[in-house]
């Protein structure tokens, strides 16, 4: 995951907070614990809580000797921490809580698996119906589009949804949908109440190491998000725009 932008525009702001875990992997949400350590990293399924994106990887340590020597570690010393202060081992995060996330949408908990790719197998005319064996989760809510056949460069919203047969959406593609035209589908839109069925615009799964977006889960599953934009575009370059809602620095969170 990476940072793109701010909801209110301006710059980021950046501070590093103590950790009470190690970082794998830079790019991930990060989120308060009940002890007095330090930041830890979000899970797959839950982001409350959180402090921002956390920028870079670090290695937890309580070693004294691994604290002494912030000329040689990036991840310790003064600079810009949450007080001025040499803090142990740290990492920068960005913290306005308008931050817009960009996530790339994997077809699977495994990072970096193409979206499953919908072909068509029973014509539509009225250009409402995808028919497919590998149409297998509740997506309703989520937005579904055309990269091969009569309706390239068109997405419309899953309104309906028959497990292992085919979805359906309430206002037709443009043209008819043929045998072999072919879909991609992801479990979020950018609008709803957060109720059954139109809930595509506030929640995320993160991938399993937590640097991507899982875009197999059925819709209205994961962590607390607002969907910001959908970026559409083939099977392992689509990406998901969105803001965290359950972090601490946001006054206004409301929960759904």
């Amino acid at each position: 995951m990476r940072e793109i932008g701010y909801l209110s525009g301006g710059a980021g702001i950046y501070r590093r907070f103590p950790i009470r875990v190690s970082v794998a992997n830079r790019g991930v949400i990060s989120r308060s614990v009940t002890d007095g350590v330090g930041i830890d990293v979000a899970t797959t399924t839950s982001f409350v809580d959180n402090v921002g994106l956390i920028l870079e990887s670090a290695t937890y340590s309580t070693t004294q000797a691994d604290l002494d020597d912030p000329g040689a570690d990036a991840n310790i010393g003064a600079g810009n921490t949450i007080c001025g202060l040499d803090m142990g081992r740290v990492v920068t995060v960005a913290i306005r809580p308008d931050l817009v996330i960009a996530a790339l949408a994997s077809g699977a908990a495994a990072e970096n698996t193409a979206l499953e790719l919908l072909s068509n197998t029973a014509a539509s005319a009225g250009g409402t119906v995808v028919t497919d064996t590998d149409i297998t989760e509740d997506q309703i809510s989520g937005v579904v589009w055309c990269i091969s056949g009569n309706n390239v460069g068109h997405a419309r919203v899953c309104s309906a949804f028959s497990d292992n047969v085919s979805l359906t959406v309430t206002v037709p593609f443009p043209r008819a949908i043929a045998v072999g035209d072919e879909f991609l589908i992801v479990p979020w839109s950018c609008w709803g109440t957060g109720g059954a069925d139109i809930d595509g615009g506030f929640f995320l799964q993160a991938s399993t190491l937590l640097t991507q977006a899982n875009a197999s889960i059925a819709g209205g599953t994961g962590g607390d998000i607002n969907c910001v934009y959908l970026d559409l575009k083939g099977r392992s370059d689509t990406e998901v725009h969105f803001t965290l809602r359950g972090h601490i620095l946001n006054n206004s969170v409301v929960a759904i």
